[in-house]
């Protein structure tokens, strides 16, 4: 029996000979068969969404979004098993069913629920691909038939999706999973000048759903309408903003920081924008 922490582990058995194979894997909760891949020793794959087995060296993988394990036979009188971090708020575990000849042994790995994290602090910087990058986006069309000439207010930045919109993206799969209980806000930056990022404390929640708060712009514009059909649009200028972001977790067994890196990204209207008539 393997016993293993929430944040995973590795162990390495050894056998007094190699006659034995790996006949399959079991997930304890339910007895079943688990799937997954299977590579050669030199990471070739030989099978991928299979019942996990193998009978000489190589490597079988079944990693979750939030577990999963590695194991590697190395040689054929040894073992690897690395378990990666549960953050599914469950204990897991699994049973490696060995097989020679007709006798059968198992090696049962048990892997305990995580106490989670806690926040610690988040710091923002700007990498190469970061900064600041304006486009165009066509807004609301205007038609009309007239008779006679008249004057025509509208809200350049009206119409349907013109809003502040941000998110928190990262590629790590357990980037929202361990605080999104805690409704964390974050200090976002407002600005970016000469390199530097500039806060006002101005806040969004740490979440992997999108932030949505009103643009802002108020203010009325007045076009003349000629007489007869016309046609115009707005053409909007946008900004996006892309920085880089480390948040600081502190584990509550072990007291030990894990860091998750991502990106914040936030599009939104920089109030400028364009009558254009069309013929």
């Amino acid at each position: 029996m393997i016993e293993m922490e929430a944040e995973g582990g590795e162990a390495e058995i050894y056998f007094p000979n190699g006659d034995w194979h790996i006949a399959k894997v079991i997930n304890q909760n339910g007895h079943s068969n688990i799937h997954g891949s299977i590579f050669s020793l030199n990471g070739e794959m030989i099978k991928e969404n299979s019942v996990l087995s193998l009978d000489e060296e190589g490597e079988i993988r079944a990693i979750w979004g939030n577990k999963g394990f590695v194991i590697t036979r190395v040689t054929q009188s040894s073992l690897k098993i690395l378990v990666k971090e549960n953050s599914t708020g469950e204990e897991f575990g699994f049973l490696v069913v060995l097989q020679s000849g007709e006798e059968f042994k198992e090696i049962k790995v048990n892997q305990k629920k995580s106490l989670g994290y806690q926040f610690h602090n988040v710091e923002f910087s700007l990498k190469e691909e970061d900064g600041d990058s304006l486009f165009v986006k066509k807004g609301t069309t205007y038609r009309f038939n007239v008779q006679t000439s008249q004057e025509f207010s509208f809200s350049p930045y009206g119409g349907i999706d013109v809003e502040n919109q941000s998110n928190f993206v990262s590629s790590e799969k357990d980037a929202f999973v361990w605080i999104e209980n805690d409704s964390v806000m974050l200090e976002v930056p407002i600005d970016i000048y000469n390199n530097e990022i500039y806060f006002n404390g101005e806040e969004r929640l740490y979440s992997k759903y999108t932030s949505v708060k009103p643009h802002g712009f108020e203010e009325k514009d007045t076009v003349t309408i000629p007489p007869g059909k016309s046609v115009f649009f707005i053409e909007q200028e946008w900004r996006k903003r892309q920085v880089s972001y480390k948040l600081s977790l502190t584990n509550n067994r072990t007291g030990d920081e894990k860091n998750i890196e991502g990106k914040w990204i936030e599009v939104a209207p920089t109030g400028k924008y364009n009558v254009q008539w069309q013929d």
